[in-house]
């Protein structure tokens, strides 16, 4: 039987058969997981991404219903035409609003989990033990270090102490502690976009007022967000539902799984000795440091 431990191999610890000792080989994504260990990401994601595949497949559905009765309307005549095209405007309209849950859906999931994926990263961050490399941070939030929220992400600090805008915090924060050389290009413009629109959707619902719709449309151009993020209904020739895209969609679950790589290798630099010892057959997890409720990796 495996020495390993059920937990041990939730952290990445496989088992050779031969020798019937636990090899530690981890991966960039590995690594961020052990440091998350209070939160379950692999788990959240997967019920995300079956929630968005189960509201594609919803979505699809429609279609073909709306598309189906289309056509009925097509070959019938008389008072039974009038009363499928009735059906076919119904059909119609409550797509837009099917759209506008779903979208409400996605960044109601998305976004409060980039969030806690990001709190709880730099709180994790924070509680190092004593890395081969320290973590220095640097830039103008260093001189605020003392400061309470320095490590919360949901705050920016600058002329103010302190203010929370988690849009900028988050940049801010990743930026002086040197994790945001290893997180995609465009991190903050896609923080900056979720982070708005949730906000918006989560104050307004479906329906927001006029002129948050036309401040939004000047928002997607003021900051350069691409224009295949977001999509829209309209009513008179203006926007009247906005809706987050598919592409934005699934550029966020990648933005994740490309955030969980830069945390890895981040982790790894601060423990370089871990790089060969996490291939050694025969690690075991108090050498690997896991062993307590705090990730201490020191071998």
């Amino acid at each position: 039987m495996c020495a390993a431990a059920p937990e041990i191999k939730r952290a990445g610890v496989t088992c050779n058969r031969l020798e019937e000792r636990p090899v530690i080989d981890l991966t960039n994504r590995d690594y961020a997981v052990v440091l998350l260990e209070d939160i379950d990401l692999e788990a959240q994601l997967a019920a995300v991404r079956g929630l968005l595949r189960r509201n594609a497949e919803a979505d699809a559905a429609l279609a073909g219903e709306i598309r189906e009765i289309a056509t009925r309307v097509g070959e019938a005549s008389g008072e039974f035409g009038m009363q499928l095209e009735n059906d076919w405007v119904d059909h119609l309209h409550g797509s837009v609003f099917q759209d506008a849950a779903h979208s409400m859906s996605a960044v109601g999931m998305l976004v409060p989990m980039l969030e806690s994926l990001l709190t709880a990263t730099f709180a994790a961050i924070r509680d190092l033990a004593h890395p081969a490399v320290p973590v220095r941070p640097s830039g103008a939030r260093a001189a605020y270090i003392g400061d309470a929220n320095f490590w919360n992400p949901h705050y920016v600090f600058g002329r103010k102490r302190g203010s929370r805008d988690i849009a900028r915090g988050v940049v801010q924060l990743a930026d002086s502690t040197g994790l945001l050389p290893l997180l995609p290009g465009d991190f903050a413009m896609v923080a900056d976009a979720l982070f708005t629109y949730r906000n918006r959707m989560f104050h307004h619902g479906f329906e927001w007022p006029k002129p948050e719709r036309a401040k939004f449309e000047e928002l997607i151009v003021e900051r350069g967000w691409p224009p295949d993020w977001f999509s829209r209904s309209t009513s008179g020739g203006e926007p009247w539902i906005i809706y987050m895209s598919d592409t934005l969609i699934r550029h966020s679950l990648a933005l994740i799984d490309a955030i969980l790589e830069g945390i890895g290798i981040f982790v790894q630099a601060r423990y370089p000795h871990l790089a060969t010892a996490s291939q050694r057959p025969g690690t075991t997890r108090g050498q690997f440091g896991i062993a307590g409720e705090r990730w201490n990796p020191i071998s």
